[in-house]
This record gives C-alpha cells, sequence and structure tokens, in this order.
C-alpha cells in the first residue's frame, strides 16, 4: 500500500504507532465506494464549489450539446420528445378571477396578445412557439432566458425578449453597489439573484463589451437546480452526450464499411512483365483501354494477363443490437423510454407500451409544471397588470385583492390512449365511482371542462332546433328507459 509523506515521517518515528494508524484507518473504510486501488486510483473527483466546478466547462459542453442536437438523429429525437410532449400546441391558460366576464376578457385579450406580433419582441414567433424554443434552449444548453420588456407603443405595452445565454458578461466580479457578480449574475448574501448583466451586441452579432444590467424582476430564467449553491444551469444532455456522439461516430464507420463491402474491384496482372505484347489490346469504341465491366460481355485478354477480383465483405448485424443498447441507455439518462427515443414500436406488447408511456408521462408532468411555473405564471401575472393599467381591462380594486385576479389555471397538452376502448371505460367507471372528476379527465387530455360543457350545451341547444334529438345528448340511463318504454308499448 503506498504511503504518503506523512504516513512515512509516523513509520521512521514509531513503527507501532504507525501499524496501529494504518489497521484503524483500514477499519473505517467501510464502502467499497470509497476504496481507493490499482483499479480506480485515476478516478479521483473532487468536492467544490458547484459554480466554480460548473463554469469552467459549460461552454464546452453547451458547444457540444448543440453540435448533437444539429448533427444527430438520436439527439435530436430525444430532444423533439420532451418538447413534443410538454409543450405540444402549447400551455394554455384559464381566467379564475371571481368574475366570469372578467375571465372572458383577460381570455379573448390573452388570445391576442399570444399572436407573434404582439408578444414577441422581434414580431416572429407566437406565444406557443416561444414556449418550445425556451424549452428546447433549458435541455440543450442548460438554461434559458426572456426579458420583460414595455413598449409603450404597444396596444398591451407587454413583449418578451428571449436572450441567449451566451451574453451574460462572464467577466465581471462585482457591481457598484458591492454586489458580488458571478457568471453573469449579480447576486446577494443569500446567492439570490440581484441582477443579470447582459453584454450588449451591435445587429451583426458582434459584441460591444458593454453590459447592461437587467433587474432580477424584469428578466425570467429557466434552468433545473441541482445543487444549493448552483446559480445557472448546465446543458440537460450533460450525461449522455458522451454515449450519443460515439454511437453516430461508430455508425458512420459502419457507414464506411458498408460502402467499401459494396464495392467490387478487378485487377489485371501481368505474369510476364518482361514479355514482349502480343496480340491485340482490348478497347472500348473510342480506343480507350476497357476499365469497366457490363452485363455479358466476353472479352480476351492479353497473353501473360490474368484476372484478380476483390470482393470485401463485412457483416453489420451486429450494429442493430449495438445502437438499441446506447439508445436505451441514452433514453434511460433522460428518463425517456426506447420506443420514445427509437420510434421502433415492433417489439411491444400492449402492456409493455402502456408501462412505459406512463413513466414517460411522469417524465413530462414534473417539466410541464416547471415551465407553468417558471415562465408561464409570470407572463400571465404581468400580462393581467399591464392590462389593468393601460385599462383595457377594467378591476378598479385589483391591487386590494390582486391575486384573486391573476388567478388561473393551466391546461398543458395531454396524451392519447394506447388502447382507447379500455381506457376510456375505465375512465368511465372512474368518473361514476367518484375516482376522477370531469375537470380532472379534461385536463388530462389537454381540455378545459367548462369549454366543453359550454360547447355540448351549444351543439345540444342547435340540434335540438333543427328537430334533432341524438343519442350524443342524452344519458345511457334514459336511452335504456326510453327503450324500454317504446318495447312495452
Amino acid at each position: 500500500m503506498k504511503m504518503n509523506w506523512l504516513e512515512r515521517f509516523i513509520c521512521f518515528i514509531s513503527p507501532k504507532w504507525a501499524y496501529t494508524r494504518n489497521v484503524y484507518n483500514m477499519a473505517v473504510k467501510n464502502y467499497e465506494a470509497g476504496q481507493v486501488n490499482r483499479l480506480n486510483d485515476m478516478w479521483m473527483p473532487v468536492n467544490t464549489d458547484t459554480e466554480n466546478a460548473d463554469k469552467n466547462q459549460r461552454d464546452l459542453i453547451k458547444a457540444r450539446a448543440r453540435y448533437l442536437e444539429n448533427n444527430s438523429d438520436i439527439a435530436a429525437s430525444a430532444i423533439s420528445a420532451i418538447v413534443r410532449n410538454v409543450i405540444g400546441t402549447g400551455i394554455i391558460p384559464q381566467a379564475r378571477t371571481p368574475n366570469q366576464d372578467i375571465n372572458n376578457d383577460l381570455e379573448r385579450l390573452w388570445k391576442e396578445w399570444c399572436h407573434a406580433e404582439n408578444c414577441d419582441i422581434t414580431g416572429q414567433q407566437s406565444m406557443y412557439e416561444l414556449q418550445a424554443m425556451l424549452l428546447r434552449r433549458k435541455i440543450v444548453d442548460g438554461e434559458s432566458f426572456v426579458r420583460l420588456v414595455l413598449d409603450k407603443r404597444a396596444k398591451l405595452p407587454l413583449r418578451l425578449q428571449v436572450i441567449k445565454s451566451d451574453l451574460l458578461d462572464n467577466y465581471l466580479v462585482q457591481s457598484n453597489n458591492g454586489n458580488v457578480i458571478r457568471s453573469g449574475i449579480e447576486l446577494d448574501n443569500y446567492l439570490r439573484p440581484v441582477a443579470y448583466w447582459i453584454q450588449k451586441c451591435s445587429k451583426d452579432g458582434y459584441c460591444t463589451y458593454d453590459s447592461e444590467r437587467v433587474p432580477a424582476n424584469g428578466m425570467l430564467h429557466l434552468w433545473f437546480k441541482k445543487h444549493s449553491d448552483q446559480i445557472r444551469g448546465i446543458s440537460e444532455l450533460a450525461s449522455t452526450i458522451k454515449r450519443i456522439k460515439e454511437t453516430d461516430d461508430y455508425m458512420t464507420a459502419e457507414t464506411i464499411a458498408a460502402r467499401i463491402a459494396a464495392c467490387f474491384s478487378v485487377f489485371i496482372t501481368k505474369n510476364s512483365p518482361s514479355a514482349p505484347h502480343i496480340g491485340r489490346q482490348n478497347k472500348d469504341g473510342e480506343g480507350k483501354p476497357i476499365e469497366s465491366i457490363r452485363p455479358g460481355m466476353i472479352e480476351h485478354l492479353r497473353p501473360g494477363e490474368s484476372v484478380t477480383t476483390a470482393n470485401p465483405s463485412r457483416s453489420i448485424t451486429t450494429a442493430k443490437d449495438f445502437v438499441e443498447i446506447q439508445e436505451k441507455m441514452s433514453g434511460a439518462g433522460l428518463g425517456l423510454s426506447y420506443e420514445l427515443i427509437s420510434r421502433d414500436f415492433s417489439k411491444s406488447t400492449f402492456s409493455s407500451a402502456r408501462q412505459g408511456h406512463l413513466e414517460d408521462r411522469r417524465t413530462f408532468l414534473p417539466i410541464q409544471k416547471y415551465m407553468i411555473e417558471h415562465f408561464c405564471r409570470p407572463v400571465w401575472e404581468k400580462f393581467v397588470e399591464t392590462a389593468v393599467l393601460k385599462g383595457l381591462i377594467d378591476i378598479p380594486n385589483f391591487y386590494q385583492d390582486k391575486s384573486a385576479y391573476i388567478s388561473a389555471e393551466w391546461i398543458a397538452p395531454g396524451w392519447d390512449w394506447i388502447d382507447p376502448q379500455k381506457e376510456v371505460a375505465a375512465d368511465i367507471q372512474s368518473m361514476q365511482n367518484a375516482g376522477m372528476t370531469l375537470s380532472q379527465w379534461c385536463a388530462s387530455r389537454g381540455y378545459d371542462w367548462e369549454s366543453q360543457l359550454r360547447q355540448m350545451a351549444k351543439e345540444k341547444e342547435y340540434a335540438e332546433s333543427l328537430g334533432l334529438n341524438l343519442t350524443i345528448h342524452t344519458p345511457e340511463s334514459v336511452q335504456a328507459a326510453e327503450s324500454n318504454h317504446i318495447k312495452e308499448e
């Protein structure tokens, strides 16, 4: 066993003391994970401040993740699967103020504001397209920033400006008020963000090295916090980047090998190089030597020449198994099933597909709640307050009961059934036994229960005005009673 300088010194002074100390040291190492031996002596991680450890690798990890986002089908599939299931067509609010008329007015105004020319400071993305992009950047870059901007010339002044994470000024260390600045974020003594320092850029994309201080109440920072002393995010692909890149490199090598294996070459060998060239030389119609073969051709070689073929062969039957294992492990690192990443459902039974689907949902639901809590809700509250201040919504006692008037429920996209007949029957039975409410069922499908009932009532009223009595508007118990009454008559 290797001894450090202190142990060697103790051994020199008192071998007995050194022996006793060594015995006690060995006794307290109860965990194999804490042992150091020849198999893991190169694996010596260090516990340190999270941001000090992250900041040196953040940009490189981010660049690698962006590369895979643009060039790897495995990475693109995983990222798209999360965005597709979490955001879908958008997370939509339903106003829940004490006044239904105010609810209707807020939802109408919100629908208008969500258009690209109204909510996005660049006028290019709608609110729900911004949701998808911000989640994508949070996954790939590890964080995304949204600045709340007021445009006094607009009907509703609120605008959203997406800030690229690269623009945070990493060179500043202290603000004029004495607060420390770490990785572009000004912090108080509790590591609470006070402001964000954003580098200004010219229109042609070059930084001017003149940073702007944006107060924390005007910026939304979306990131996944793992440690109490962490202040910025790391790409959520970090744990799978190496595996995905190696899989892509492996498939590239297999593709090149397959292309080589598909080649069939012919070599002309001169058995007697010194022999004189006797006989005719095989030439094509243009008088050039024949250097290609075609079906059914018969050609005579010159004396002393023979034909040797090169037909390389390579089996890639193991590639499928290798890629499948890599996709499973990459998906596990992101909380996704193999079927969702690979889109390969050939091996799935109903039970396994449902189990995988349910596990994927448990991955998506917390992300939906995160987006609602950290992006959708703050934007909605600022939207309502701005509408009131602008006079677009009349709420005289708004600031006396602000929490009631900014209240909203959020409808996230739901998921389709794997076996509709079985699952619908189970849902109906659950609602009949008070295990699920209509609002819960509608929310799981991405619908608003009040809108559903209003639409059903509207359709029923219109059908009856045309003299139609549709069975879809009549409960099964009533249909059964009417059927029995007809039979008795």
